[in-house]
Parts: C-alpha cells; sequence; structure tokens
C-alpha cells in the first residue's frame, strides 16, 4: 500500500530524527558521561551569546546592572581565579569569551554561567547572606564547572530535542505550509526552554564536585561550600528560593559537599601556601571589534597560558587515579564488543584532541572507552609522549603493536582509524627511541 503524503512526511521526518538522536551521544573527556549533545559546542555558545546580550541588555535598561563597585571587583578578582583552575583542565576554554555581570536584585539568591562562559551572579548573595570571598568562589565553582562540562549545551540539546520531535508532529498535523510554519514556532519556543531546564541529578553531582576543587585549587577555603548551602537552607525556610528549586536536597547537598572536602583541602593548603599563581586576566574588557580579551602590557596570553599549563600531568581528583596508572603505563585494555559503541563515540575526538596538543583530555577520553584497539594504545601513546612520560609513551606504542598483530587493528567502515596509520606511527615513535 503507497504511503499518503502526511505519512511520507512522518516517514521522512522520523528518519531525520532518528538520525539525530543517534549521532547526539557523547561522550564527555572530563567526567566520561555520556550526554545527549544534538547541537555543536559552536552553537551552543553563540546562541548563549545572543540570549546573554539580550537578557544583559534589558537588565541595563532597567538599571539592574551594578558598575565599579566593590562587589564587582570583588567577584571579577575571584571568578578570574576559578577561570584559570577551569583552563588548567579544559585548554580550548582558555579562548572563551568570559564575562560576568552583577545583578542588583537584593531579594533574588542565583547565579548561572552560560556555554561560552557568560555569567551572573545576583546581589542577594550578599544582601541577604552576608557571604564571604569563600563562599561566592564555592556557587561560582559550582557554576562554572557546569560549563566546563557541558551542561549548558546539554540543556539546550534536550530543548532543541523537544522541538525536533515537535517539529515531527507539526509535519504529520499541518493542513497546509502555513500551518506547518506556525507549529514549527512551537519547537523554537521549546529550544529557548534550554535557559531554564534544571539540571539532572548527575550534572549537579559533577558540578559539586569539580566546582569545590576548582576553588580549591584558587586558594578558597572548600568548606565553604557547606556553610554556603547551610545558609541557603536557612533563607529557604522563611521563602522558596528560584536557585534551590533546581537543585537536589539541600541536606543531601550539604552531606555530599561534606565528604568531598577532605578530597579537596590538601589542594587549598598547597594554593594557601604557594599563593596567587600567574594567569592572564580572563575577565578583560574585551576588544569592540572582535569581542577578544586584551592582554595587559607584559601578561601571559590566554593562549599561551592554556599551552603552558595542559602540559602538566596534574588531573582532577575523581580521575586522579586513571591519570596515575596511565602515567605509570599500566593501563590495560580487554573490552572489546560491550564498550563498541562508546569507543565509536569517543575515538572521532581523539585526532582533534592529538593535533591541539589536549594530552590529558586525550587520555582520559581513551581510558574511558576501555576498547581494546590498536588505536586507543596509540593514542595513548601520544598523550604520554606529549605529557613527557618517555617510559610510559614506549610502553602503549609497543602494545598498539601487539594489538594490531593479535586482531585488534582499528579499519574498516565501523571502525574507522580516523586518518592515522597507527603502525607505521607507532613503529616510528620506537624506532625513535632506540
Amino acid at each position: 500500500m503507497r504511503c499518503r503524503v502526511p505519512s511520507r512526511r512522518l516517514c521522512t521526518v522520523f528518519v531525520a530524527l532518528l538520525c539525530a538522536a543517534l549521532a547526539g551521544c557523547a561522550t564527555n573527556p572530563i567526567t566520561g558521561r555520556n550526554q545527549f549533545m544534538l547541537v555543536s559546542e559552536e552553537y551552543a555558545i553563540g546562541g548563549s551569546a545572543a540570549a546573554y546580550r539580550s537578557m544583559i541588555g534589558q537588565l541595563g535598561n532597567r538599571g539592574k546592572l551594578e558598575s565599579g563597585t566593590a562587589r564587582v571587583k570583588q567577584i571579577h578578582d575571584i571568578t578570574d581565579r576559578l577561570i584559570a583552575q577551569a583552563v588548567r583542565f579544559r585548554s580550548d576554554t582558555a579562548n572563551w569569551n568570559w564575562q560576568i555581570e552583577v545583578i542588583d536584585e537584593p531579594k533574588m539568591i542565583n547565579a548561572f554561567c552560560m556555554a561560552g562562559g557568560k555569567m551572573g551572579i545576583f546581589t542577594g548573595f550578599w544582601d541577604k547572606l552576608d557571604a564571604s570571598d569563600d563562599e561566592l568562589a564555592a556557587v561560582m565553582g559550582h557554576e562554572i564547572a557546569h560549563a566546563l562540562v557541558s551542561h549548558p549545551r546539554e540543556r539546550m540539546s534536550v530543548a532543541i530535542g523537544v522541538g525536533l520531535g515537535v517539529t515531527v508532529l507539526a509535519g504529520v498535523t499541518a493542513r497546509d505550509s502555513n500551518d506547518f510554519d506556525r507549529n514549527l514556532q512551537i519547537g523554537a519556543t521549546a529550544a529557548a526552554l534550554a535557559v531554564t531546564l534544571p539540571n539532572s541529578r548527575e550534572a549537579e553531582s559533577e558540578a559539586d564536585q569539580i566546582g569545590i576543587e576548582l576553588a580549591a585549587r584558587a586558594g578558597y577555603d572548600p568548606n565553604a561550600a557547606v556553610t554556603l548551602w547551610q545558609k541557603m537552607a536557612k533563607e529557604d525556610r522563611g521563602a522558596p528560593m528560584e536557585f534551590l528549586s533546581t537543585h537536589p536536597a539541600v541536606d543531601t547537598r550539604i552531606e555530599r559537599l561534606r565528604a568531598l572536602v577532605p578530597q579537596v583541602e590538601p589542594l587549598y593548603v598547597a594554593a594557601k601556601a604557594r599563593g596567587p599563581s600567574a594567569a592572564p586576566n580572563f575577565l578583560a574588557v574585551p576588544e569592540a571589534t572582535n569581542e577578544r580579551v586584551v592582554s595587559r602590557a607584559g601578561e601571559e596570553s590566554r593562549e599561551d597560558y592554556a599551552r603552558r599549563v595542559a602540559k602538566t600531568a596534574e588531573a582532577l581528583t575523581f580521575v586522579a587515579g586513571e591519570v596515575e596508572r596511565f602515567r605509570r603505563g599500566e593501563v590495560v585494555f580487554t573490552c572489546t564488543f560491550a564498550c563498541s559503541i562508546t569507543y565509536r563515540s569517543n575515538k572521532g575526538e581523539w585526532p582533534t584532541y592529538r593535533q591541539a596538543g589536549a594530552w590529558r583530555e586525550l587520555a582520559v577520553s581513551v581510558m574511558r572507552a576501555e576498547t581494546l584497539s590498536d588505536l586507543s594504545y596509540f593514542m595513548l601513546g601520544e598523550a604520554a609522549q606529549g605529557l613527557g612520560f618517555e617510559d610510559a609513551a614506549r610502553v602503549y606504542y609497543q602494545r598498539a603493536l601487539e594489538a594490531a598483530r593479535d586482531g585488534h587493528a582499528c579499519g574498516g567502515l565501523l571502525s574507522s582509524c580516523e586518518g592515522i596509520d597507527v603502525t607505521k606511527l607507532a613503529s616510528a615513535a620506537l624506532g625513535d627511541k632506540r
């Protein structure tokens, strides 16, 4: 039986939706969690910048933006130190046009960080909570962590995924082209929900863990994350806060943060003893022409800083154990079929990390894929070589050749080598060391 026009349209759009959903799964190189990423990083950053300009413009017209106050300087100084730590673990964020605005709403206790580093904090943190520097670092570390591991992009993907689903419905129910165009506006509205959608429980847990560590590494007391949430819990008993409405139960949050403090306290102690680290000003005034941050005279550029810190072997605490095994040349893969989906999802980004010299990201992504393949071992060898672990690099290059000989070579339609001749390059790398 032939398809009628509505059914044919449904078939076409359904296939497009299914393909988008399958293509939208990506493994985060920092956390290792699979995320639904229907939109690109560039799209998320561009969309967030547009939404931020609109929101900040409206707030400015209403006289709600603070400028030149002690609070503005305070939050700029704190946030700059946090960004410098974030860049250590994701070097491409050095090129974000980071921006923060203090929004004059004394009764509002809220903060956010969009894709690309567009941030805002409401004055309720000062006026209602009397937040200390350490407590402000706790909340902004948490928000920066969301952007660092692409939670805003993930929420945008969910919202646009809903919009795409509505598009399918529009295509099925439209009586004519005008109806179809009108129904598509529903999809645009669904996409706009990205800025208000709450994070998942997993995402909040990730932001807690990474945020408290960013603050500790920047020299802020991690115990302040606990006291901040205790203050918010007390305030919430009087009138429920918008900030808490999108977060897990406060008591659960406090206990989780209290358990994280001992893990990151040594980082805080070391940072305090070392003093503020040299880093560029990521919140400098943008140039009018291209919105790129202007470095102060004699200051290390953001790009140079990112390249320098990317060469260090430091890792976030929740992946530190894996990185230590990698450093010692002890990573061994045994998984083949069960991890093949994650492997195919991850490996497409490995050449990009390799070319950019993002060695930590490359090593973590390969280890999270856990797949026995000559390409996996070769990429570990490249990461180890890039970080200066000569002995470990040699081990991984050798394992790449052994994997190929044992029938675990990349190649073919479902397991491409991403344009890399593993055997040739691994052999050359070993030959250079002899």
